[in-house]
């Protein structure tokens, strides 16, 4: 197993077992990830090491370790989650005004990834929660942010970009992508018209830090 190949799936044990309601068995694990029982134990035993994982030694299962904890508590103290701070009041304001689901996103990558979200107060509302990732170009926050990017940064995504379609209205062609950015610019604000979810429907704005570089959306 490669380097980069072993730090990839010692990523993915972290985000399962951060992801799981209760701790995980070796198992579990492999079964879940697809991999070999003697890879799974590898790993584990390699971060547990580091204190990244712990076992409970009664049930011989694994849960995330303090070392984890402690990463994640100097994360909240970092300028991204100043974002989170200040975006959290407008979020509340826009449902309160609105009655609809209201999240911020950032760019990681390929991906959005909903950083927070203050949920409508209707039974019928936005399917997604916080931490999930989902593809730029189909959703509003997500092409907020693309119509944002510098254009050469946008023509390099739009070059690498696999763009799967979700429904009958998710925009898989570059040159019709690359148009409904442009006009997403020109006029402040995205929209996902069922892009993503059929009978689901965004509006998105992005966010600019005081150099005027797009660090996320509404």
């Amino acid at each position: 197993m490669g380097m980069v190949q072993s730090i990839d799936r010692a990523f993915d044990v972290l985000e399962a077992l951060a992801q799981a309601d209760d701790d995980l068995s070796v198992s579990e694990l492999s079964e879940q990830l697809d991999l070999p029982l003697a890879t799974v134990h590898r790993l584990l035993s390699s971060l547990a090491a580091r204190g990244y994982v712990t076992q409970d030694l009664s049930t011989r299962r694994y849960g995330p370790g303090p070392r984890l904890l402690e990463i994640a508590a100097r994360a909240a103290q970092s300028r991204r989650f100043d974002l989170i701070r200040i975006a959290r009041a407008e979020l509340a304001k826009l449902t309160a005004e609105t009655g609809e689901t209201s999240n911020l996103i950032i760019r990681q990558g390929d991906a959005a990834v909903y950083q927070e979200q203050i949920p409508s107060p209707h039974m019928v509302r936005m399917f997604t929660e916080v931490g999930q990732r989902a593809p730029l170009y189909c959703t509003g926050g997500g092409k907020a942010i693309l119509a944002a990017l510098p254009v050469t940064e946008l023509e390099q995504y739009l070059a690498s970009g696999r763009f799967e379609r979700w429904t009958n209205k998710t925009i898989t062609d570059r040159d019709r992508l690359r148009a409904e950015l442009s006009l997403a610019r020109e006029r402040g604000f995205a929209l996902d018209d069922e892009e993503r979810e059929e009978g689901v429907c965004c509006v998105a704005a992005p966010i600019f830090d005081r150099r005027g570089q797009v660090v996320g959306a509404i």
